[in-house]
């Protein structure tokens, strides 16, 4: 059972045996001289290709701990060393960008394709609000898309399930969309990145994580909005914070699933949610040629049936898009 602690980091390293550190600059710099200890190793994260995990696997040295400080990339690849190394696991996320930090699930790319290889839960999490509100304000209101893309992935569940046959739960849908709801509610103060708002954003992620274990699957909130995501990493291998490209994602499909994207678009602004991609960093070819590519992605990365099966995206249509998501 995985201990969740909403305070502070302080010490934290002084009972953890012989421990190494997996983060990146400035997630640890916010906290490196706080956590108490001397690690055994501090690596700075480059990625979650399975080639550059085996390595840091091999050459780390022994360790009783290892700790996941930061955003998703420094999470999941501290939990799969974690499960590589069979030692204890803390996570400390000093953004709340994406929902790793609660998912037992270890995503690994191989050739550039996303791929879940084993499930492990931490032994704790950490939420330090000093942390989480020294970042940028739209690292942590990325966090609302693992949630608000509940939106566009119960529509694909649906769709599957009536094209398909795949089996859909009409009860966890709702729970799914009353947790979407909650998020809309609480706008404000996720905008914001209050202490309210930083732990309704916990606590949804948990939630959403718990009905995806209920479904034994993520479709209450990954569908077509996430193959954005998973395509344009693919295509420029580059990293992206995780809940802006599937925000832009959850735009996109809401479009074709004719689920009124004006409105979407205006509930993840409310929320502080960054979902135009040239504001974080996409060049229009490359946003054109995700959107082009997503079909072929979803079927050679063998991704569940959604709206992508079921429409044709063209350049114009692409480049649509890409005018009316420019600032």
């Amino acid at each position: 059972m995985t201990e969740f602690v909403f305070g502070s980091v302080d010490g934290l390293g002084k009972s953890a045996g012989k421990y190494a550190v997996l983060t990146m600059e400035i997630p640890w710099n916010l906290v490196k001289d706080r956590i108490g200890g001397t690690p055994a190793s501090v690596t700075m994260v480059t990625g979650l290709e399975n080639e550059y995990l085996d390595h840091l696997v091999n050459e780390l040295p022994r360790i009783d701990t290892v700790f996941g400080i930061g955003g998703g990339v420094a999470v999941d690849a501290a939990k799969y060393i974690a499960w590589k190394r069979q030692c204890s696991l803390i996570l400390v996320p000093t953004i709340v960008s994406v929902d790793a930090y609660v998912s037992p699930e270890i995503a690994v790319r191989y050739s550039g394709v996303v791929k879940y290889v084993a499930k492990l839960s931490p032994n704790k999490i950490i939420i330090d609000y000093k942390a989480i509100q020294s970042a940028p304000k739209n690292l942590n209101t990325a966090g609302a898309g693992d949630i608000y893309s509940i939106t566009t992935a119960l529509f694909d569940w649906k769709l599957a399930h009536e094209k398909t046959g795949e089996s859909y739960d009409e009860n966890i849908a709702a729970e799914a969309q009353r947790a979407r709801d909650k998020l809309v509610a609480n706008a404000d103060e996720i905008k914001n990145v209050t202490e309210k708002g930083i732990r309704v954003l916990v606590e949804l992620h948990k939630e959403e994580n718990r009905l995806q274990t209920l479904a034994g699957k993520s479709r209450p909130e990954e569908g077509s909005e996430h193959t954005f995501f998973y395509t344009i990493e693919h295509l420029t291998r580059r990293n992206f914070v995780h809940g802006q490209a599937v925000a832009t994602g959850i735009f996109v499909s809401s479009h074709y699933q004719r689920n009124d994207e004006d409105k979407v678009g205006r509930a993840m602004s409310s929320m502080g949610l960054v979902f135009r991609p040239r504001e974080y960093g996409v060049r229009r070819e490359e946003f054109v040629d995700t959107l082009l590519k997503m079909k072929s992605y979803s079927e050679k990365a063998t991704l569940p049936f959604s709206i992508l099966n079921l429409v044709e995206i063209t350049r114009r249509d692409a480049e649509t898009f890409w005018q009316e998501l420019s600032p």
